[in-house]
């Protein structure tokens, strides 16, 4: 019953009214389970170090014990076989423990330091991932919108093409190869229509994935759209912001300097350790005896009590562990140098993406100015050919396949202008500047 309660407060979780991208952003920051992961993994390295600086403060433990002895002997006197009385005892007993020398506690520190300054890069790289992933489910949303519309459209326009052709073939003016072309692309555009729809619910939940909403109506882009101006346009200026700023590339380099730090780590395993250890007891311990066998009701008591304190400073130098410190060292090493291995890889990844990102910001532009005249050349040819059907110049099929062009010539320049703008924020993210201002930028160029 609960569950039922619970989904159907899911379902109604939904916005009628037109919804932009920065509203869309708003619930995302709020709703993510993915953004929230992250956060909560930064704030958790956080507490590496305290844990780092635990190792140099002092370390007291205390112990409480009580006990009692039964004792099964008996002793044999005037009056018969008498039981000797059982003993008891308790105390307790406090240590303290304070570390004066050990490199590793150094290391250690020095490691933290560098776990939170990772924390933070894994933070601002799911942040910009996060920016990426609601832009790009919100314009896939749009663009399978206009897929639904176009693809409407389009089955519209073929069934009147098919109702045409049944009535030219009755009266005898079209033949039934014409019916049967009709109807075979009615049908095709009819499971586009399905596909389309299908496909349509699927990045709907997509969003609702990130948002935990179901949006109604979404702000779209204009039918034209302008240019965006980047700050510079030269591919030095790009790579120079992604090798300075890009968070994957800034938390790889930090995972080369842990892996250093750890293969030191294991090395100071060979050097000795200074402790200084204090400890304080008192012991309390009653032992029962009888005064004489033949006297069984007279008992003696001896309550022994102790204390002791002690001091000491330790000095532990390792001198053989089997080879384990050895192997650790070599390992470590090893790991180490796997590390610059991948900062190398991560280095020159980052490069060709930045360059990959700004040739597609151009490419993509580009695209948005070509779809655009496909879809002008396919209106046109889609009435020339219409009219050269009426007066026979043209047969079905030519129709057919002009209405076909021209609205996916309408879908392409869709899915251009969305591709378009995706591009611009995929390439400050390479780029590690991306921000929820950039958001902004693009939210205006949306219209009810």
């Amino acid at each position: 019953m609960k569950k039922t309660i619970l989904i159907s407060a899911i379902w109604a979780a939904s916005v009628s009214q037109a919804t932009d991208l920065m509203e869309v952003m708003n619930l995302a920051l709020e709703n993510d389970p993915q953004l929230k992961a992250a956060q909560y993994n930064q704030q958790a390295t956080l507490e590496n170090k305290k844990q780092a600086l635990a190792n140099f403060l002092p370390q007291v433990s205390g112990s409480w014990s009580k006990s009692k002895s039964i004792n099964n002997e008996s002793t044999f006197g005037r009056f018969g076989t008498v039981k000797s009385p059982d003993s008891d005892s308790d105390g307790w007993s406090i240590s303290l423990n304070q570390s004066v020398y050990d490199q590793r506690n150094f290391i250690q520190m020095r490691s933290a330091d560098l776990e939170k300054a990772k924390g933070l890069a894994d933070l601002d790289a799911a942040e910009q991932d996060f920016i990426i992933r609601v832009a790009q489910s919100y314009f896939n949303v749009l663009t399978q919108i206009d897929a639904v519309s176009f693809a409407d459209a389009e089955e519209k326009a073929i069934q009147r093409q098919l109702d045409q052709a049944e009535q030219r073939y009755e009266v005898g003016l079209a033949a039934i190869t014409d019916v049967h072309e009709a109807r075979a692309q009615y049908d095709g555009a009819r499971a586009s229509v399905i596909s389309a729809k299908n496909l349509l619910d699927d990045t709907k939940e997509a969003l609702f994935e990130i948002t935990q909403t179901h949006f109604t109506i979404l702000d779209k882009l204009p039918d034209n759209i302008e240019q965006v101006n980047l700050s510079n346009n030269q591919i030095e200026h790009w790579e120079t912001l992604a090798l300075d700023h890009n968070p994957n590339l800034g938390a790889s380099k930090i995972n080369a300097e842990l892996a250093e730090l750890e293969f030191k780590r294991q090395r100071a395993g060979h050097l000795p350790t200074v402790s200084f250890s204090a400890s304080h007891s008192e012991n309390t311990n009653k032992n029962i005896s009888l005064a004489s066998p033949d006297d069984p009701d007279n008992f003696i008591t001896d309550d022994r009590e102790s204390s002791g304190q002690s001091l000491s400073l330790n000095v532990s130098v390792p001198i053989f562990s089997g080879g384990r410190t050895s192997s650790l060292s070599r390992q470590s090493k090893l790991r180490y140098k796997a590390a610059m291995q991948n900062l190398d890889q991560t280095t020159y990844s980052t490069v060709r993406n930045i360059r990959n990102a700004l040739h597609n910001v151009e490419a993509g532009w580009s695209s948005v100015q070509a779809r655009q005249l496909a879809v002008v050349s396919a209106k046109s040819a889609e009435e020339a050919t219409n009219a050269g059907f009426e007066v026979g110049t043209r047969n079905i099929v030519e129709v057919l396949n002009s209405q076909r062009g021209l609205y996916q010539a309408q879908r392409d320049y869709s899915r251009a202008k969305h591709d378009y703008l995706m591009s611009i924020l995929n390439l400050k993210r390479a780029a590690g500047t991306l921000k929820q201002t950039d958001i902004i930028d693009i939210n205006q160029l949306l219209s009810d």
